[in-house]
């Protein structure tokens, strides 16, 4: 059986993340769990050193619930949206299943597309503050040295006709798109 890697960025990208976080979490909580256990069995109290490791050990396991709970919460991008502008994208940058945490709210962006310095995202659900995520993801990519242009679309058919305008921009620097696809992979889930 051959299986390939889902990465960030790549179509189905949550849905692949939900499944791993929720068996990691339940690894991360059953590691305490059987440690306290242990410790009970062997001493027949629970004053033990193994219910301190085991304590301890909740503080990661924790950590992990709260990962998998921003997974669970996130959708993705829905089959048919896919569909819809899979041909426009193919040939340019692209990122599917975005999840872009800001200081104040957090956005599900389900397709961005970089070129030439343009970065066009589509949000499938509508948010009143779209021009607050457009200055975020411009104020992170100037913080790494890039000069672009953030503009997030909350209509499919607003999104299609920006791609099919930015595929007739003049060739770009692949270097720099995937430069500003790995910065928007940082600042997202």
């Amino acid at each position: 059986m051959n299986r390939q890697k889902i990465k960030q960025g790549d179509f189905g990208y949550i849905s692949h993340k939900k499944k791993t976080e929720i068996l990691k979490t339940i690894v991360f909580f059953a590691i305490p769990l059987s440690l306290y256990i242990a410790g009970y069995a062997t001493t027949k109290s629970r004053l033990n050193v193994l219910t301190i490791v085991a304590i301890l050990g909740m503080l990661p396991a924790s950590k992990q619930l709260v990962s998998m709970i921003m997974y669970l919460k996130a959708h993705g991008i829905s089959e048919a949206d896919h569909e819809a502008i899979k041909e426009a994208v193919v040939p340019l940058c692209n990122s599917y299943d975005n999840i872009f945490t800001t200081y104040e709210k957090t956005y599900e962006v389900p397709s961005v597309v970089i070129r030439n310095g343009n970065v066009c995202g589509y949000v499938a659900k509508p948010y009143k503050d779209l021009k607050k995520l457009e200055d975020h993801i411009t104020e992170c990519a100037k913080k790494e040295g890039y000069q672009i242009n953030a503009k997030i679309f909350d209509k499919l058919e607003s999104y299609q006709n920006r791609l099919s305008t930015i595929k007739e921009l003049e060739d770009a620097t692949p270097e720099k798109d995937l430069a500003v696809r790995e910065i928007i992979h940082e600042i997202t889930l």
